[in-house]
């Protein structure tokens, strides 16, 4: 997996909290329209066209586009470069536990801007991990300089329980046969270990598999034009058929059928 994903929104919809989800942290720019977000607190904010924030997921739930065109752009950053980030900076602290969004906007500091368009062109290009890589840290060690509270989702983002390793490690191998044997070999547990610890959160392998890769499927429902059947084979199933019994099973509707509720 790359040290960053980029994903293109030409719309803002707020979604359903899924089962099983896995916290996702990096940036959030708007580049056309503006996004009105509620902080965790409850207070209100607005990005406008330009402006950007180091993001987590489970907070960004809360939103929604003003009518007319919104472009925006996420960059997905992988959890490494945030444990990295700590390693490199051990000395920096935050006094503040709150964990909340600080937005920067198209007229802040000229440094943060242009490292901020370069990594999403190192994104677009798909260049080398390094080169992605330093240039974030790079980015992300103006941006505490400027908002040292930043430091709070950095600190967030760089822990994960073992039951949100696991998660991860589905979601970055989603097009994969994962199996049980191979998840407790990357988490460096044996197999009854692995099972007991899911057992105590009432999780079970399988079904957050199954999920994973439907919520996945969806996803892809949503934002791509790739044919059903290539998008089941590219969310891990071994059929469209398969597929389809599946994903009925969780949202009560053909892929097809919701594929043609996402158009309307």
């Amino acid at each position: 997996m790359l040290n960053i994903e980029i994903v293109h929104f030409n719309h803002f919809t707020a979604r359903k909290s899924e089962r099983y989800t896995a916290t996702h942290n990096g940036l959030y720019i708007v580049e056309e329209g503006s996004l009105t977000i509620n902080q965790p607190s409850g207070e209100q904010f607005e990005l406008s066209t330009g402006d950007f924030i180091l993001y987590n997921s489970s907070d960004l739930k809360d939103a929604s586009a003003k009518p007319g065109p919104f472009r925006a752009i996420a960059l997905v950053f992988d959890i490494h470069l945030f444990t990295q980030f700590k390693t490199a900076h051990p000395g920096i602290q935050t006094e503040c536990d709150e964990r909340r969004f600080y937005p920067f906007s198209a007229q802040s500091n000229k440094s943060i801007r242009q490292l901020k368009d370069a990594l999403v062109e190192l994104a677009e290009q798909q260049a080398p991990q390094y080169a992605q890589a330093h240039t974030a840290m790079a980015l992300l060690s103006l941006m505490a300089e400027v908002q040292p509270n930043i430091l709070s989702i950095i600190d967030h983002a760089s822990t994960l329980t073992a039951s949100q390793k696991a998660i991860k490690y589905i979601e970055d191998n989603i097009e994969k046969d994962i199996t049980l044997e191979t998840l407790a070999t990357h988490m460096s547990m044996s197999i009854a270990t692995l099972k007991r610890r899911l057992a105590a959160e009432n999780l079970s392998f399988s079904h957050i598999l199954k999920v994973k890769r439907i919520n996945h499927a969806a996803t892809q429902l949503r934002i791509s034009k790739n044919s059903i059947t290539q998008i089941a084979f590219e969310s891990g199933f071994k059929s469209a058929a398969h597929f389809s019994t599946a994903f009925k099973s969780i949202y009560s509707m053909t892929p097809k059928e919701f594929r043609g509720q996402i158009m309307k």
